[in-house]
Parts: C-alpha cells; sequence; structure tokens
C-alpha cells in the first residue's frame, strides 16, 4: 500500500500534492523548450530564406551588369569601327562615346554595391538603345550628304582628269618635239681615232700601238657642222673602257658621272672634251694619263653629249 491516506473529509494526503505539482511544472517547461524550439526553427528558416533570395539577387544583378557591360562594349567597338573615315562623323562619335563611357561607369559602381535591379536593367538597357539608334540615324545623315559632295567630287574629278590628259598630251608632244630638237642638234664625230702615247725624254710625243711603251691614250674626232645647233661651249663626256671592261677613272684627273638617257642611269666617265663650237668643222683631240702601265688588248672609247652616245671606237694595245 503506498503512502498516500484519505483524511476524514475525503481528500488526499500532502504526498499526492507533491506529485501534481511535479507534473505541472514538468508540462510548463516541456511546453517553453518546445516553443523555444519552435522560435528558433522559424528564425533560422527565416534567415535562410533570406540569404536564398540575397544570393538569387547577387547572381542575378551580376547577370544583368555582364549583359549590359557587354552591350556597352559592343557599342564602343561599334563606334571605334566608324572613326577616322570623316571629321563630320568623327564628331559625333567622339560625343557618343564619351556618353557611352560614363554608362559604364554608373555600371560599375552599381555592379560594386550589388544594386543593378530588373528595373535600373531595364532603364539602361533603354537609354543604350536609344543612344546607338540616334547614334546611326546621324551617321546615315552624314554619310548621305558625303555621297552626294562624292558625287559632285567625281564629275569635277572627270572634268579634272580630261584636263589633265589634255595636258598630259600635249606635254608628251612637246617632249617629243623637244626631244627630237635635242637629237637633231647633236655633234655626231667623224674620223674618230684613238693610239696611244709615247712621251720620249725630250717632251716630244710619238704615237704607239704597244701598251708597255704608252704613258698616254690619245683620241682625236671631227666635229661636224651642225646650224641646228646654237655656237657656244659644247661638252662631250669620254669613256676609256679597258680590256677588263672597266671604265678608266681618276677623279683627280677630272674623271665623273653622267646620267645615261638610254638607260637612265649613272655612268662613269673619264675625261671631259669641251668645244668652242662655231657651227662649223672642227678637230678635237683628248689625251688621257693614269700613272700607271696600260695593260695589252682591245680598248673602246665612247663620246656623250647631253646622255647621248654620239661617237664609239674600238682599239687595241699591244
Amino acid at each position: 500500500m503506498d503512502d498516500q491516506t484519505v483524511n476524514p473529509e475525503g481528500n488526499l494526503s500532502r504526498p499526492a500534492n507533491r506529485n501534481k505539482n511535479t507534473n505541472i511544472l514538468f508540462l510548463i517547461a516541456t511546453l517553453v523548450l518546445l516553443g523555444t524550439g519552435i522560435y528558433l526553427f522559424a528564425e533560422n528558416a527565416s534567415k535562410t530564406k533570406l540569404a536564398n533570395r540575397l544570393t538569387t539577387e547577387v547572381a542575378e544583378s551580376e547577370d544583368r551588369y555582364r549583359d549590359l557591360d557587354s552591350k556597352y562594349n559592343e557599342a564602343l567597338a561599334e563606334i571605334d569601327s566608324y572613326k577616322g573615315k570623316n571629321a563630320a562623323l568623327d564628331s559625333v562619335l567622339a560625343i557618343k562615346e564619351k556618353y557611352i563611357l560614363g554608362l559604364k561607369a554608373d555600371l560599375e559602381n552599381d555592379r560594386k554595391k550589388f544594386r543593378l535591379n530588373e528595373t535600373d536593367y531595364k532603364k539602361q538597357l533603354s537609354n543604350l538603345n536609344l543612344i546607338i539608334s540616334n547614334m546611326n540615324a546621324q551617321l546615315d545623315s552624314v554619310q548621305r550628304e558625303n555621297r552626294i559632295l562624292l558625287v559632285a567630287n567625281d564629275s569635277l574629278g572627270r572634268n579634272l582628269t580630261e584636263k589633265i590628259n589634255e595636258n598630259t598630251i600635249l606635254t608628251s608632244t612637246n617632249s617629243t618635239l623637244s626631244q627630237k630638237v635635242t637629237v637633231a642638234s647633236l655633234l655626231l664625230p667623224n674620223n674618230i681615232e684613238m693610239t696611244g702615247v709615247r712621251t720620249k725624254s725630250n717632251g716630244k710625243q710619238k704615237d704607239t700601238g704597244k701598251a708597255k711603251k704608252a704613258d698616254q691614250l690619245k683620241l682625236c674626232f671631227e666635229v661636224p657642222e651642225n646650224h641646228v645647233t646654237d655656237s657656244g661651249m659644247k661638252t662631250l663626256f669620254i669613256r676609256i673602257i679597258n680590256p677588263q671592261g672597266v671604265p678608266l677613272a681618276i677623279q683627280d684627273k677630272g674623271s665623273g658621272v653622267f646620267t645615261s638617257i638610254e638607260t637612265g642611269q649613272e655612268s662613269q666617265y673619264t675625261t671631259v672634251a669641251n668645244v668652242d663650237y662655231k657651227q662649223q668643222k672642227d678637230n678635237v683631240c683628248v689625251n688621257w694619263s693614269q700613272g700607271t702601265p696600260f695593260e695589252s688588248g682591245k680598248y673602246v672609247a665612247e663620246i656623250y653629249q647631253d646622255g647621248y652616245l654620239v661617237g664609239k671606237k674600238e682599239f687595241e694595245l699591244k
């Protein structure tokens, strides 16, 4: 039999009351713990939901940023492709480029603050499309004006080309006539002779055909009568080529270069003959010494006037 007893009035004894109080306290504690658990669970769920929402917003903001940044870069690249073609176009492009770069900087600031929402994204995209549309319209207008100018310039260009062609024909004709006059005025030498010269101890000179005895080469020729040629000093370039095919030339002895009409290239000459021409026949002789022995073999003497080959003679030193 347990410790609980019944008093005369029919009530439980004190031990029964203690058990009842313990049960009540246990129930209260259980309810408190349960409520705390429910609160913590709800709070954690709320934080998780908030974190997920923020993560989604950040991801969406980053997607919007990348899309707009790509479109800005495409617009800037399109602007670059038009640059340098026309001064009027460049002034329009500079304004649009500066504005787009400003929008790009604002976009970067929004990205750092994670605040590029859907509304801002659509607003910036709309602004960009408006800028591009306006820019293209201005470019079309400038290009149309340029096409009109090109047509006008083309017409002027054709007229100018026709005039240039006419002048070219006249210039060519005059050049041909001038060349014919130049050729007709050339002094074409006759009786060209060349030989070696030996200088004796007494100073007298004697012609020789032997290389080991020659200390000079002598070229003589006759200039003809030519009334097309004006009187005055005429310079004839003498070019002597040795048996090795090399022009004899010593700069200190008056050698130099002239331009050949036939080849258009510079050629080396050995010496010059200055002729005081009086529109009548005249005999001319030129001597050349090189200070070293002449080699045996065939030599070629060429005479040039105003770049034209007017005479040629081959000779041999044995």
